[in-house]
């Protein structure tokens, strides 16, 4: 059900935005060190995600030849069985453990700016229990890709993806008119550029300062994270 847009919401990216984490990668890890009993996934996830990972080297490989996303699939189906209420905890610690250690200082002070909580809606392709935990610490809205779950249980698939969707999740869940305004977008994202592109501010999270030059078409203030 749509609601009546706040004046001038922030529409704010999580992974690498808000907070210096990914956020499925980092709730994973969590999630599978606290289920004792499934430690096996912890460490398939450390060898599926290293840098060095042949099985990694392979599904980007294979992602590009087939113009497809396989390894955020491949790593969600390992929470296949799990209930979901026990990954609503792993994801309220870990949303806590974001907010004390992991934020992108520089991004959080531009948004202390509103004392309306409520003006941001957190938009990320990150799984919902960790978004909608983020947001309920720091008492904004969000958007963000589901789980899909059967009598409580998760399936390890997607209920719906929101790579490269987020103008689409954000219109669904608050209404079109909330895009149609102004809005200030804060992202790391290069999916994000249309977002970026027809905010009335847009602010670009660069993690290096060479980044720059990907978004030469951009009108955006960049906020560099290694200087």
């Amino acid at each position: 059900m749509s609601t009546n847009p706040l004046p001038c919401p922030y529409i704010v990216d999580v992974c690498g935005t808000l907070v210096r984490d990914d956020t499925t990668l980092g709730l994973l890890r969590h999630h599978f060190a606290r289920m004792g009993q499934r430690r096996m996934r912890l460490y398939i996830l450390t060898v599926l995600t290293a840098k060095a990972s042949p099985l990694r080297i392979a599904c980007i490989v294979l992602e590009k030849l087939l113009g497809r996303h396989l390894l955020k699939h491949l790593l969600v189906s390992m929470l296949a069985g799990d209930r979901d209420v026990d990954l609503d905890i792993s994801a309220i610690e870990y949303a806590k453990y974001l907010v004390e250690h992991r934020r992108v200082a520089n991004v959080w002070e531009k948004l202390c700016v509103t004392s309306r909580h409520e003006q941001i809606i957190l938009a990320s392709a990150s799984l919902e229990p960790v978004v909608k935990a983020l947001a309920k610490e720091i008492k904004s809205r969000y958007v963000s890709s589901t789980l899909e779950s059967r009598n409580g249980t998760l399936t390890g698939r997607y209920q719906e993806d929101l790579t490269g969707n987020k103008v689409e999740g954000i219109s669904k869940k608050y209404g079109p008119e909330v895009l149609t305004g102004s809005y200030i977008a804060f992202s790391d994202n290069l999916t994000d550029f249309n977002l970026l592109r027809q905010a009335s501010k847009a602010y670009v999270i660069l993690h290096q300062s060479n980044h720059r030059k990907r978004w030469c078409n951009l009108n955006a203030e960049f906020v560099s994270l290694d200087e």
